[in-house]
């Protein structure tokens, strides 16, 4: 009688940053300031002029869609254009603003992204007024950890940034 094979050893569990997830990111802070003037003069205009990371940021000229699509040039180099899907404003103390990624330069690590900026003024402080930001993203799964994690962190600066231009001077 023939020996039975040894069964063959177990594959590799796959690295993490090839392991599917749901590719989600999501971080939140209180800035100072009204809902007007944070979704009026930072949110809506798509400048960005408060954030660090981006050195310009305008409307592609040959778009004449009502929500627009606009490059976003970042200090790393890195030159994005998003397209704006949604602009809400339904609610009287909330405002959201939602952004698929088109294209970026270098490509980026996954298939594709969607961005929501989530604003709410803060009802009841006992500081001056504030308001609440949502920033989150939804990737694909193929998105790299590295990716998410990074994400994670420019959204921190986001917020820092946004929290600081609008201090009271």
């Amino acid at each position: 009688m023939a020996a039975a094979a040894a069964p063959a050893p177990p594959a590799p569990a796959p690295a993490m940053s090839a392991m599917p997830h749901a590719g989600f990111v999501l971080e939140s802070g209180v800035v100072p300031g009204t809902l007007e003037q944070v979704w009026s003069q930072q949110i809506l205009p798509m400048n960005f002029k408060f954030w660090k990371a981006v050195t310009t940021s305008s409307k592609l000229a040959d778009d004449d869609s009502p929500l627009g699509q606009y490059t976003i040039a970042f200090s790393d180099h890195t030159i994005q254009t998003v397209r704006v899907t949604e602009i809400s404003a339904r609610l009287p103390n909330k405002r959201s603003i939602g952004m698929e990624f088109v294209s970026s330069d270098p490509p980026m690590a996954y298939a594709s992204r969607m961005d929501t900026i989530v604003l709410s003024q803060v009802t009841h402080t006992s500081g001056g007024p504030q308001v609440f930001v949502e920033y989150s993203s939804d990737f694909s799964n193929d998105a790299p950890l590295e990716a998410l994690e990074d994400s994670k962190f420019k959204k921190r600066d986001f917020l820092d940034d946004l929290a600081a231009f609008n201090a009271p001077k």
